[in-house]
């Protein structure tokens, strides 16, 4: 790659994760890991002696199943789930990290280099607490996490610097192993601009559903015979939920599949066919088919005035789902790019750009030359307010300042009186989310302000400013409207960890042998 600094994009997924980078041609390319493999499952072994990570981790499923950590992404944000591994407490946060160090070690044996920086992609309906965790979970890592993206706005950055021949209107239907984004998205100029329009989602929504559909199955049929549910045993369990995931791919390709579910000394045969088991995932794509109407109603966007249809995530090839979001459209889904790797090698691109603004680092002029006018502008996938009191009385409110699917960056100022005399600062907390009841909402956490002039009679003004960034986070500025005066801000947040702690995971990281 040269003397270049190395950036990488990383789809940390569900189920699978995958790096990509660009190469000196100016080229997104997916790199494979130690084992040789384009995709790394998300899945963590604690070995008494070591963390082992990937395919290998997913085969020890079966053989110590209490000792495996999969799906971790859904319970990022999480501050009640937690793993003891040699006395330690190992938050989402922690293992997602682990993860994220076996891609970076892999991929700097393969390059022959240091890697250093990272653009994450992160599901677009992925609140606050969620993308923070992300990042922090890079930053423990190792890397320096130039910006976080979404998934579908990755998948679209590939899509248009890959395929697009014309300007159109795109629906990105990103179906992964354990969350759902619907995202609208305006292409034009091949790619160079890129303009979300809308989103929507279910950061709960996946292929792991349709796993778990089949597992309800086998379970129900080998009590009706054996009067004994196999699930509670922990070992047989994991064989279930590898043999239900090969079971959904052998019946994208075939009428039926059989599962023998064994547990107990005992034993079933189940036979499952496509039509069982679409109609048992059809109220979860019928859920993905809501959402895609709420993105197009926001959007104003009628389903005919949508060109194309952009299928991403692996959960994509299911039949079923293709035939569903085909037909609500009328039209052909676009499968031309590969599920599992469009989210990974747009984040390339998007690393690339990012590396370009670091001053005293640079790319090659073959890559600044072919990804250096792309153009692109993201939405607010929540909207975010602050806690006020409704007029004339005490009831508390979220008052929403952003709304949901304003173009980020944006920011938006309020002024607000000092309540007391002499008071020198503000409290402010601040919410994620679509309702006036706060308690509806999620808290971001809470915004103090200190730094105001002393010894003021009540009613003076302060403007607080609260800014979505470019990633997708929250801050918050405030100023004292009559001396002009900056205050200082400091935030507790309702999750996540301090800087110290991060600093302290870092140290705890490089020491750890990983395979």
């Amino acid at each position: 790659m040269g003397e270049h600094s190395l950036a990488v994009g990383i789809d940390l997924g569900t189920t699978f994760s995958s790096v990509s980078i660009v190469n000196d041609n100016g080229d997104p390319e997916i790199l494979v890991n130690a084992e040789g493999e384009r995709l790394t499952p998300s899945a963590v072994f604690f070995d008494e002696e070591s963390i082992v990570i990937g395919e290998l981790a997913k085969y020890n499923s079966t053989i110590h199943p209490n000792e495996v950590i999969q799906f971790v992404k859904r319970e990022m944000g999480n501050g009640d789930f937690y793993v003891k591994h040699h006395g330690r407490k190992l938050s989402p946060i922690d293992i997602s990290a682990l993860i994220l160090k076996k891609l970076k070690q892999d991929s700097e044996t393969l390059l022959g280099d240091e890697i250093r920086y990272a653009v994450l992609t992160v599901p677009a309906y992925f609140d606050e607490k969620h993308r923070r965790a992300t990042e922090q979970a890079g930053e423990i890592a190792g890397f320096k996490v130039l910006n976080l993206i979404n998934e579908p706005t990755a998948a679209a950055i590939a899509f248009g610097v890959l395929k697009s021949e014309v300007d159109e209107t795109v629906l990105v239907y990103d179906l992964g192993g354990g969350t759902f984004d619907a995202t609208l998205v305006w292409v034009e100029r091949k790619g160079e601009t890129i303009r979300i329009l809308s989103t929507d989602g279910d950061s709960r929504l996946g292929g792991k559903d349709f796993d778990d559909a089949i597992i309800r199955k086998c379970v129900d049929k080998f009590k009706s015979e054996h009067n004994f549910d196999p699930s509670e045993d922990a070992a047989e369990s994991q064989q279930l939920r590898l043999d239900a995931e090969k079971a959904k791919k052998e019946l994208s390709a075939r009428p039926k599949t059989t599962i023998l579910v064994r547990a107990g000394g005992l034993r079933s045969q189940v036979t499952i066919t496509r039509d069982e088991f679409n109609e048992a995932i059809k109220p979860k794509i019928d859920t993905t088919l809501a959402l895609v109407r709420s993105v197009l109603r926001m959007a104003k966007v009628q389903p005919s005035e949508v060109d194309r249809i952009l299928m991403i995530g692996g959960s994509t090839r299911i039949p079923i789902v293709r035939e569903m979001v085909s037909g609500m459209f009328t039209k052909e889904v676009d499968v031309s790019i590969n599920p599992d790797e469009a989210v990974s090698l747009g984040a390339s691109i998007m690393a690339a750009k990012e590396v370009a603004k670091i001053p005293n680092e640079s790319i090659p002029s073959s890559v600044e030359e072919k990804i250096g006018g792309i153009n692109i502008t993201d939405v607010v996938s929540h909207s975010i307010g602050i806690e006020a009191s409704a007029p004339g009385t005490m009831q508390k409110i979220n008052s929403i300042l952003i709304k949901k699917n304003s173009p980020i960056p944006c920011e938006v100022s309020k002024e607000f009186v000092t309540s007391i005399p002499g008071q020198t600062a503000v409290k402010l907390t601040v919410f994620q989310g679509e309702f006036q009841n706060p308690s509806l909402c999620n808290p971001i956490g809470d915004f103090f302000m200190t730094g105001l002039p002393p010894n003021r009679p009540p009613g003076k003004r302060v403007r607080v400013t609260v800014a979505c960034t470019a990633n997708g986070t929250v801050q918050i500025t405030a100023k004292d409207i009559e001396s002009g005066a900056e205050t200082n801000t400091h935030v507790n947040y309702a999750f996540n960890d301090s800087g110290s702690q991060v600093s302290a995971k870092k140290l705890w990281m490089e020491s750890l042998a990983i395979e």
